[in-house]
């Protein structure tokens, strides 16, 4: 059996493409829910027509969106790995594969899930690294706690793989990560989202980790940025729920408000948002999987962050500000340089990542 874990809304929107492909080609898998997001996750399972989960672990009414609720969250996924052998339908053991994504706390928890109850484990884009413990916290250490766990580093470059070398376990060049495939789904649909795009230039901006978002001085310092960029460009700002319940809290809220340039969006479902980005100028984020999309897409970026886990991005579709204004201010004078065409690969990284699951799923590789 194939056990997806999966808890984020970006973790199903990637992993989406190797589920279908399962489906497709008639292996047997399932996946489970952590509900580390929950808001609009039913929308998001309708945008992929997958499945209901198999199995939710945190049954709740909300969402890992502040300090307290992670928390919560946090102690009830500990609980839930004595009841580890329900949470995997008892299908456990070493013909079993536990496929785990990207570097949330929900990433390590599936691969120490799939440890103690003796299944193989598969980390899809494995190999990212910043160099820094805590820039981002908590991501760079919930990629490196994964990769002492894992089976199947599937990594997206070849480059990455250096930064496993010292890890046990095949390491797989997937060459991209398997956004591209989700992406080319998007790419294919999202004119037929009910969005209405705005007449003229306009940014999207989407800022979401724990890093910024949980620093008043350094909100502060990108409210004033983002300033900045308004009176050049409209911002349409969509707003992570913990984005949005970290502007209240340390009321700051109303000073976007105030600013006629910047539009408050909610969070977006999947394809509304490709088709906001597809339209933008430049968008500006500090997320890693936005930096690889755009990348994907040819879409110039301005990463609000210090520093970066992918620089092969950096001179190309992005260009990481550090918060510095200067350079915020340069990139709104060069940003046209950084579109480049739409990425199209050759090999499909889904692919890749099911012909290694294929003998786990009932089917010879």
């Amino acid at each position: 059996m194939i056990h997806f874990v999966i808890g984020t809304r970006a973790q199903l929107f990637k992993m989406a493409p190797v589920m279908l492909e399962c489906e497709k080609r008639g292996l047997e898998w399932r996946w489970i829910y952590t509900a580390q997001h929950k808001d609009t996750i039913e929308q998001s399972i309708e945008t992929f027509k997958l499945p209901d989960p198999a199995y939710t672990v945190v049954n709740w009414d909300t969402e890992a969106k502040t300090m307290g609720k992670m928390w919560q969250w946090f102690w009830r996924m500990m609980v839930a790995l004595t009841r580890g052998r329900k949470i995997l339908a008892g299908k456990t053991g070493k013909k079993h594969i536990v496929v785990t994504h990207g570097d949330t706390i929900t990433t390590w928890w599936a691969a120490l899930l799939g440890k103690l109850y003796r299944c193989k484990v598969m980390h899809v884009e494995a190999g990212l690294r910043s160099g820094h413990y805590f820039s981002p916290f908590p991501e760079e250490i919930n990629r490196i706690v994964t990769s002492r766990l894992t089976d199947y580093h599937m990594c997206p470059g070849a480059n990455l793989l250096d930064n496993l070398k010292r890890r046990r376990g095949k390491k797989v060049n997937t060459v991209y990560n398997t956004q591209i495939d989700t992406l080319a789904f998007g790419l294919k649909r999202c004119e037929t989202a009910p969005l209405v795009i705005p007449e003229g230039k306009y940014v999207v901006v989407s800022l979401h980790r724990y890093e910024s978002i949980f620093n008043k001085e350094k909100m502060v310092k990108i409210i004033s940025l983002l300033d900045d960029v308004s009176k050049q460009f409209p911002l349409k700002f969509v707003q992570h729920p913990a984005t949005a319940e970290q502007l209240d809290k340390l009321n700051l809220r109303e000073k976007l408000e105030s600013n006629k340039n910047i539009e408050l969006l909610p969070r977006l479902e999947y394809l509304p948002f490709i088709k906001l980005i597809k339209h933008c100028e430049f968008m500006i984020t500090d997320g890693g999987g936005n930096l690889e999309e755009l990348y994907f897409m040819g879409k110039p970026t301005l990463l609000f962050r210090m520093v970066v886990e992918r620089p092969e991005f950096l001179g190309l579709t992005a260009e990481l500000s550090k918060l510095d204004r200067a350079k915020v201010l340069k990139f709104m004078k060069e940003y046209k340089k950084y579109k480049k065409p739409r990425i199209v690969p050759e090999h499909s990284p889904t692919d890749m990542c099911v012909d290694l699951l294929a003998p786990y799923g009932g089917k010879a590789a």
